[in-house]
């Protein structure tokens, strides 16, 4: 897999960019050992390109003896820091996470509510008393369709429930 680093030939500094995630669009970011992992995320490459406004950047790929060169001559870019920044990126795609979390049980609970209200709409539709036929054909109408609308809830709700689990 293709890596890169950014290199500023006036500073003699470089920052790793790691992969281009193609789906996600953008780079991996840079590595620390001490959180086994990657930013996942350009705060790092952004930071890198203000502090180095003017100067002359190269972008390098990876498996060439330049790549090699800058690892082992130049300074990386926030070198005692990155540890830092990866572990304020893993702490945000864990509140994300936690935040998409409490918004799927939310929508599992409107959904249930729902579930509960057209539930008991019917029932009360089912036991008005009718004084003429076309009453009687208009609830019995309204009573269907409020039991096809619960059907059709039961199977959304079943089919995110398996997406969701």
């Amino acid at each position: 897999m293709r890596e890169y680093l950014l290199y500023c030939t006036y500073c003699d500094e470089y920052s790793a960019l790691g992969h281009y995630v193609e789906k996600e669009g953008h780079f991996e970011g840079e590595y620390s050992l001490l959180h086994n992992e990657r930013m996942q995320s350009d705060e790092l490459l952004c930071r890198f390109l203000l502090c180095h406004l003017g100067h002359h950047i190269k972008a390098i790929p990876n498996r060439t003896d330049e790549f090699s060169d800058i690892l082992k001559s130049a300074k990386r870019f926030k070198d005692g820091e990155i540890d830092k920044y990866v572990e304020e990126a893993l702490l945000r795609k864990q509140a994300k996470d936690k935040d998409m979390e409490m918004d799927r049980e939310l929508g599992k609970l409107q959904l249930n509510v729902l579930c509960k209200m057209l539930e008991e709409e019917a029932q009360v539709v089912a036991k008005l008393p009718t004084e003429t036929k076309a009453e009687a054909q208009f609830l019995l109408g309204k009573e269907e369709g409020l039991k096809r609308a619960l059907i059709l809830l039961q199977d959304l709700m079943e089919k995110t429930r398996a997406y969701y689990k």
